[in-house]
């Protein structure tokens, strides 16, 4: 089944109306100017980021309500490597469609807050696609907004079929849905481009589109 993507992020943001009701969006707290010592490793207030998890649980909504997939929730999940987030509870939604992979949404905790913090994997075992926020802090903070579109370009990566993980060794690439990739380890220049075009050699975590 494949569904319109104006009637999905449709769907997605008027669940989102209902799963972030009570919660608040905020502002970049320093726009211009830099953070300041004292807000180094400080995060008075861990829980605003509920607001990311609720837009989280609205995708969810979403894929389950339009029939793209079916979603189990307080399930364990197998990943490939263990996410740096301490997990507290797991959804998995499993896509109808055929070569589909699977997204996972993991709540995790910053400070005394068990689900403020989000973390997305794809596929079984699960990869770790992205942690928000990466860091909690008020000097990393740069406002809500900037976490929902991050997540909404995750989720919809690998909805879209456009997510791909390529691992060897120590060496890691993902691509997401705009096209950009991202890198960790050492790598030639052009090296990251030639491996996404031909990744002979590398595992890759990657499914059709939902």
């Amino acid at each position: 089944m494949t569904v319109d993507e104006g009637l999905l992020l449709a769907t997605v943001d008027d669940a989102f109306a209902t799963s972030a009701a009570g919660l608040r969006a905020w502002a970049d707290p320093h726009p211009d100017r830099m953070p300041a010592d004292e807000e180094y490793s400080r995060c008075p207030d861990p829980g605003k980021y509920r607001i990311v998890g609720a837009r989280a649980d609205a995708w969810l909504m979403a894929v389950e309500r339009l029939g793209l997939a079916a979603v189990s929730t307080d399930v364990k999940v197998m990943w490939s490597q263990p996410p740096g987030p301490r997990i507290t509870r797991t959804a998995v939604a499993r896509p109808a469609a055929p070569g589909a992979i699977a997204m996972v949404v993991a709540r995790s905790r910053i400070g005394d807050v068990a689900d403020a913090g989000v973390v997305i994997g794809a596929g079984s075992p699960a990869v770790s696609c992205a942690a928000l926020p990466e860091c909690g802090c008020d000097a990393c903070d740069s406002g809500s907004q900037d976490l929902l579109d991050e997540l909404d370009e995750m989720v919809h990566s690998v909805i879209s079929g456009r997510f791909r993980r390529l691992t060897r060794g120590r060496r890691e690439i993902t691509v997401r849905s705009r096209g950009g990739w991202s890198a960790s380890g050492n790598f030639r220049r052009g090296e990251v481009e030639s491996i996404v075009t031909n990744p002979v050699g590398w595992a890759e975590t990657s499914g059709a589109p939902w």
